[in-house]
């Protein structure tokens, strides 16, 4: 069996934010739509396991695991650029994806409301 047998569904997108946008709201944002999801849906792990603030950088759950249940996200902010790069990941078993582009616009939908409020 090849390895693309086993790929973990995943969803990509950047969100564009206003340039030099500090990294601590761009993670409070998703800290809170992250605890937003987690309440109503148990499919997203929505425990931080990785904060670095000097590289914009947030994820949760085992983020680079493969075989692990449920929805992980990495955040990776470029306030130089203004951009916010997303990836989520959300494997069910036997890689069975669990919709990672329909959670990925729902994390999108409350995130960006959170970042554009004053």
């Amino acid at each position: 069996m090849s390895n693309s047998a086993h790929a973990v569904p995943e969803a990509a997108a950047t969100l564009q934010v206003p340039p030099q946008t500090p990294t601590p709201k761009v993670f409070a944002c998703a800290r809170q739509r992250l605890t937003q999801l987690g309440q109503d849906e148990a499919l997203w792990d929505h425990k931080v396991t990785r904060e670095d603030l000097q590289h914009g950088v947030l994820e949760t759950g085992d983020f680079p695991e493969d075989n692990i249940s449920g929805f992980r996200l990495h955040l990776q902010h470029d306030p130089a650029k203004g951009s916010v790069s997303l990836r989520l990941r959300g494997a069910g078993a036997y890689f069975v994806d669990q919709g990672v582009e329909a959670g990925l616009k729902e994390f999108e939908s409350g995130f960006a409301t959170c970042l554009s409020a004053a």
